[in-house]
């Protein structure tokens, strides 16, 4: 028999399975919300790699968007569903090695993600700002992203060791198991350590963010319809990167206030009722709303995105109807998502294929 004492009333369990089911009914609302995120971040993170990847030109925007969406892709398959498998089961989670794998993985792609929107802050600030440099090249680009989730590696690997099976006791000497801090360092100061040098990193791109962003606004008010134009800035990207970062703090901001209160305040500081812990675990995921909402973004803000989604479904619409593929709509299709490398054609060649191919969402501004 399991005692449990629950907003005071003392609540009997016959099996930990019982137990188990009382923490999940609790999580509810997590779970609902994690099954939610997964196919629309799979098919919104997709479509996104689709268009960007197969019909616009190459530039340092485009890479950095395909960048994001192959984060939040992999989140989606594997950072949201490990996170919905902790919740499904909260004391009976006993694959130690998935647990770790799981939170490793889905550690990396977190922090990797927010060094990727800091660099495309710090790129568009050099773009805004000397407008007449040097442009960062696509390879470099691509470069600094790799270097990007090597750093997140090197900022996610203890969590192979503090990730693992914590051990809870019950009352009548049953014991649940939980994907969570590691029983083995649970009490030691490495966990502390950690969370301390993750705070340090989010709270670093916060404020850098909010600092550079502001900058940014700054110069573009300072310049002049005409020298905007002169330099080739536009402004409809500089939007898109505001609504991908703002996204970003306003998803990674709770799960970044309860873990500095569970670090600096040490005891139960929270109450213990049901609404809490069903809402906490809810504030504690909201940041995979970040691997979510961008495709959301590019169709709001990017007027050619939008109008290839359009066009792409008309068309897989009228083959539907039509009950076959003609060799018209089958040239069209093959033309909306035509792949063309930039840089290795001569002029004349690049010029076909830049007629040929939509306006891209840069326009003249290619190197972001």
């Amino acid at each position: 028999m399991l005692n449990v004492t629950e907003n005071g009333e003392q609540l009997n369990y016959t099996t930990l399975e019982e137990l188990n089911n009382l923490k999940v009914h609790q999580r509810m609302p997590t779970i609902v919300f994690l099954f939610i995120l997964i196919p629309f971040g799979v098919i919104g993170n997709i479509v996104t790699i689709l268009v960007y990847g197969l019909k616009y030109r190459p530039s340092t925007f485009r890479v950095y968007l395909l960048t994001l969406a192959i984060v939040d892709l992999l989140s989606c398959c594997i950072g949201i569903p490990v996170e919905l498998a902790d919740n499904l089961l909260p004391l009976v989670f006993y694959d130690e090695k998935l647990c770790k794998i799981g939170k490793f993985s889905g550690q990396i792609l977190k922090i990797g993600s927010a060094l990727i929107i800091f660099l495309m802050a710090v790129c568009r600030y050099q773009k805004i700002r000397w407008p007449l440099s040097t442009n960062i090249s696509t390879k470099l680009t691509r470069n600094l992203c790799i270097f990007t989730m090597f750093v997140a590696v090197l900022f996610s690997w203890p969590f192979l060791i503090l990730k693992g099976t914590q051990y809870k006791h019950s009352d009548g000497g049953v014991i649940g198991y939980k994907c969570s801090t590691d029983s083995d360092v649970k009490h030691t100061i490495y966990p502390f350590v950690y969370t301390i040098v993750t705070f340090g990193v989010y709270m670093f791109v916060f404020f850098s963010l909010l600092i550079l962003y502001t900058l940014i606004i700054l110069n573009i008010r300072r310049h002049n319809k005409a020298e905007v134009t002169e330099h080739k800035i536009n402004p409809r990207i500089t939007k898109i990167m505001i609504a991908i970062t703002v996204a970003f703090v306003v998803s990674y901001l709770p799960d970044c206030i309860l873990d500095a209160n569970s670090t600096f305040n040490k005891g139960d500081t929270i109450p213990n009722t049901p609404l809490v812990v069903g809402s906490l675990s809810l504030l504690a995921r909201l940041y995979f709303v970040n691997n979510v909402v961008n495709p959301i973004i590019y169709y709001i803000g990017d007027k050619t995105f939008r109008k290839i989604i359009k066009q792409t479904c008309l068309r897989v619409s009228i083959v539907h109807r039509s009950g076959g593929v003609s060799s018209s709509n089958l040239s069209a299709m093959s033309d909306t998502y035509r792949t063309e490398d930039y840089g290795h054609t001569d002029s004349k060649h690049t010029k076909a294929v830049s007629n040929a191919q939509p306006t891209s969402p840069e326009n003249s501004d290619t190197q972001l």
